[in-house]
């Protein structure tokens, strides 16, 4: 073979589909913003906004979702049918190449990327249910690799996080991660930890998501999915509600991806405050800094909103926590003082936890004190032996009985 047939070889090459900046997670996110009533004063520019990114990237069937099935703005026919003719003619010009390559008998390899650029064309445009029998069906079982599988399956899991359906992000996710641990490659484990994590977050399962975002946070690169900066607010929330006091420092306060980004990023700087008030005990601030988390960190976000009122719930109940556990007992109005609250709002706020257990203490309102009674943990521990101790002399009981059933000892 001369050097120029070697060099036309390579060049004729067909490459592995690359991750793909599909779908636009913008229009969704700004989607999400026409939901809160805050969002009311700024309704017409945010609609703007979302119009010309749908007009942009040609998004006929989200522009129909968000119009008719979400009624968030008047539905335009006009406007519709022209994004659905374009639409139109780039799924023929793709389907005319799938067809092309099936009567010429081309390889699989060509078929498969053929499928994925149609899939990620449904996927760009908003198309779910096209989007998801063209990858789930055609590409994936024309694909010829593993990691090609696993891109087109992490594809179809963002299309489930733009139109937030956890359900269907869940089963993709767990296909995704056996695929991942019969060979996935670094790049694509490390992508799996974003996405995992995120998902994790959305089912406010906050200590699997702080253990995969906080670790996801140097080796990010799952930039098709959301921005650097938001993962790094991800992970502060998820770390501030889950990490001790020490892996808080370490992991979150003391990060240094955290701090390179520090000052350009308001919502981070919002939740940073937060947990700094708590690790050092600044008991004053930490309310304010918790109001300002709500409105600019857990309010807007898609995948936090929901979580917002138990965020915040049981960030008091951890702050509550760490101060009674320096006393014994403590008075209502000291306590009040250090939260620059008021005794009523303190007294009523304690009450919330106490019953449930969420606080081990006791309010004495005729003396005006908090008593703390802390469980006796080697007593517990005792309890837990003798229990674990009395089932394991049971088993044995029941293992030696059914020996001699089956040994000498048997009867005839």
């Amino acid at each position: 073979m001369t050097k120029d047939e070697s060099d036309n070889e390579e060049n004729n090459i067909v490459q592995e589909p690359q991750v793909l900046m599909v779908p636009n997670f913008e229009v969704s996110d700004k989607t999400f913003l026409l939901s809160l009533p805050t969002s009311n004063n700024n309704n017409q520019s945010i609609i703007d906004d979302i119009i010309n990114l749908i007009e942009r990237d040609q998004m006929g069937p989200f522009y129909h979702h968000i119009t008719k099935e979400l009624n968030y703005f008047p539905f335009d026919q006009a406007k519709y049918d022209h994004l659905i003719e374009l639409n139109n003619i780039e799924i023929q010009k793709l389907n005319d190449n799938i067809k092309s390559l099936k009567e010429n008998d081309e390889g699989t390899l060509e078929l498969s990327i053929a499928y994925n650029d149609l899939g990620a064309y449904y996927t760009k445009i908003g198309d779910f249910n096209n989007a998801k029998e063209t990858l789930l069906t055609n590409a994936f079982q024309t694909a010829i690799s593993l990691g090609a599988k696993i891109d087109i399956l992490f594809m179809i899991v963002r299309l489930g996080f733009f139109y937030d359906n956890k359900l269907f992000v869940k089963e993709q996710l767990q296909q995704i991660e056996s695929l991942i641990e019969k060979g996935g490659d670094w790049e694509r484990r490390n992508r799996f930890k974003t996405y995992m994590g995120i998902y994790s977050l959305s089912i406010r399962d906050f200590n699997k998501a702080a253990e995969l975002l906080v670790d996801s946070l140097a080796t990010f690169t799952s930039v098709e999915l959301t921005s650097y900066e938001n993962v790094a607010m991800y992970a502060s929330v998820a770390g501030l509600f889950a990490l001790e006091r020490t892996d808080l420092k370490n992991k979150i306060i003391d990060s240094p991806e955290l701090l390179s980004i520090m000052n350009n990023t308001p919502a981070l700087q919002s939740i940073t405050s937060l947990t700094i008030a708590l690790y050092t005990s600044d008991y004053s601030s930490f309310f304010p800094y918790l109001l300002e988390t709500y409105d600019n960190v857990l309010i807007p976000s898609k995948f936090l909103n929901k979580h917002a009122n138990y965020f915040i719930r049981e960030m008091r109940r951890k702050c509550y926590a760490q101060l009674l556990d320096s006393y014994k007992t403590l008075s209502l109005q000291s306590m009040a003082n250090s939260f620059n609250v008021s005794v009523e709002f303190l007294d009523k706020d304690l009450s919330k936890f106490i019953p449930n257990k969420k606080l081990n203490c006791i309010i004495d309102r005729v003396n005006g004190i908090v008593e703390t009674n802390r469980p006796d943990n080697k007593n517990s521990q005792y309890q837990l032996l003798i229990k674990n101790g009395d089932s394991l002399l049971t088993k044995l009981q029941k293992y030696s009985a059914a020996v001699k059933l089956t040994g000498d000892d048997r009867v005839a």
